[in-house]
């Protein structure tokens, strides 16, 4: 699939970033919400009302459905910046709005205790378990499939469903291609490691080679491999190119493979040595740490990157944060595509039911996918232009078959 702009992206609209609290609060992390039966639960994030659109799901499209739907720090808007009544709302995947790991009291750099993150979904509902990976946000659609009015509305993605998945809902999921990541093998920006294919990658998350000079490298050290969780793209994904490598056999991982949060550069840089650890990463959330647009018109020197220092008070501080981390670029390096897809019942988008007041469109309409109608927000230059905001390659294609 070309990664070319051309035809994706049309024209460039201004928009801001609308700093919300959309599944980055941490503060919120072990709080407890007491309630009586006549009161409001407490709660630190926005809680959607019932005629929002909700999406969860990836990491890895996080930030780009967020600078759809709210803008991002250029002054670029978002489809919420419309006036448009109801909203389209997602919830990160990670609670941390710098896309870090969260840990409980207790955890040691030896023995983290990850944190299972709640969100509120809906106003008036109990918390409930953040979904952090694009295979629990499809899990999370699959669970509402019997609900006429369903708490979570459609999946980010950067996998397809499958025929499995597909089959538990009454006429089948439908996908629609947004855009497209680049995954790779990320190092700190001194790192011990050679460039590295994916052969070699199999040998050393098999356990087989453990040191950098069985894999070419000059350093005796310890190779430190890290391995998000399974649930998430960039994991079944780098699973999949490793069982291609090993003639269609998955890998038997070794006992050194550390898990990781995804797509954290702090997996890296805060390891117990940061030279020897390498991780698949997304090209696209490096890109939005650095400042780089998915769009190769947007020189680099006019954006900023996103992420800045967490331990300044508000207003925050003026400068980014430096990653401390690279992608392993040259002549054998490993390197697969993510195609980055919203997920959605394909009786929403055959639903007669308008989204918006004044339109005869719902919402999959209005959003994502109307064959033959006015262009969906996430096809629109807008759209595809904040996409490419949040460094990933605008792309959109609609698929015409559901899964079932």
């Amino acid at each position: 699939m070309s990664h070319s702009l051309s035809g994706h992206l049309r024209r460039a609209s201004t928009r801001r970033q609308r700093l919300s609290a959309l599944g980055l609060a941490t503060a919120a992390l072990g709080a407890v919400a007491l309630a009586t039966s006549t009161a409001v639960p407490a709660r630190a994030d926005y809680a959607p009302g019932p005629n929002d659109v909700v999406g969860v799901g990836s990491d890895v499209a996080q930030y780009g459905f967020d600078f759809v739907a709210d803008g991002d720090p250029n002054g670029d808007l978002g489809y919420n910046d419309t006036s448009n009544p109801n909203k389209l709302v997602y919830f990160n995947a990670v609670a941390d709005a710098n896309g870090r790991a969260a840990y409980a009291n207790g955890s040691t750099e030896a023995d983290p205790i990850p944190l299972n993150p709640t969100i509120v979904i809906r106003g008036g509902t109990y918390p409930i378990q953040r979904p952090n990976s694009s295979g629990a946000g499809i899990t999370a659609v699959i669970n509402d499939k019997s609900s006429a009015d369903p708490t979570v509305n459609f999946a980010a993605s950067a996998s397809i469903p499958t025929s499995a998945q597909g089959s538990e809902v009454t006429g089948g999921l439908h996908y629609t291609q947004v855009a497209t990541d680049t995954l790779g093998l990320a190092t700190d920006t001194t790192t011990n490691a050679p460039t590295l294919t994916i052969a070699q990658l199999l040998q050393i998350y098999e356990g087989n080679d453990t040191t950098w000079t069985q894999v070419g490298g000059t350093s005796s050290d310890k190779i430190i491999p890290e391995l998000p969780p399974s649930g998430s793209s960039v994991n079944k994904t780098f699973i999949a190119d490793l069982t291609a490598a090993n003639g269609g056999v998955a890998p038997t991982l070794g006992s050194d493979v550390i898990t990781v949060e995804q797509n954290d550069p702090t997996a890296i840089t805060s390891a117990s040595s940061p030279a020897d650890a390498i991780v698949p990463f997304s090209e696209g959330r490096l890109n939005l740490w650095n400042g780089v647009s998915g769009d190769p018109s947007v020189s680099a020197s006019s954006n900023k990157g996103y992420f800045h220092d967490p331990t300044v008070a508000y207003p925050g501080s003026s400068t980014a944060l430096s990653p401390g981390i690279k992608i392993e670029t040259g002549s054998g390096a490993y390197s697969d595509t993510l195609d980055i897809y919203a997920v959605f019942p394909q009786s929403a988008e055959a639903s007669a039911t308008p989204w918006q007041p004044g339109s005869t469109l719902n919402w999959v309409q209005a959003l994502f996918s109307d064959p033959g109608g006015p262009e969906p927000y996430f096809e629109s230059p807008a759209g595809q232009a904040l996409l490419a905001q949040a460094g990933l390659v605008p792309d959109y294609m609609d698929n015409a078959t559901p899964i079932t």
